[in-house]
């Protein structure tokens, strides 16, 4: 199967384009990333876990490796919560329950 990125696009330029915030139709809004606090902090955490575990995963204790997986699993539901909901003090209660 071919490639699936667009023709004339070499390397990772996307994906640091991706993380730089820029898009093909220009500079991400500083104040877009910086809305939803909440849901920036719970990325930042779940990419530090994720590179702890890559590090130092082998050598865990069992316990260890399930403690991380929980937090995992915690951090999915709040990151989850912040991008569809927003922010903890900008939701309305009801917002979380299924319909």
């Amino acid at each position: 199967m071919a490639c699936c990125r667009p023709a004339g696009r070499a390397g990772r330029k996307d994906d640091e384009s991706v993380a730089s915030g820029r898009t093909a139709s220009g500079p991400q809004d500083a104040g877009d990333r910086r809305r939803n606090r909440e849901l920036r902090e719970r990325l930042d955490e779940m990419v530090e876990l994720a590179r702890k575990l890559c590090r130092v995963g082998a050598q865990m204790s069992p316990e260890e490796l399930e403690e991380a997986r929980q937090r995992i699993e915690w951090l999915a539901e709040e990151i989850w919560k912040a991008a569809v909901y927003g922010q903890l003090e900008e939701r309305v209660p009801d917002q979380e329950r299924p319909g």
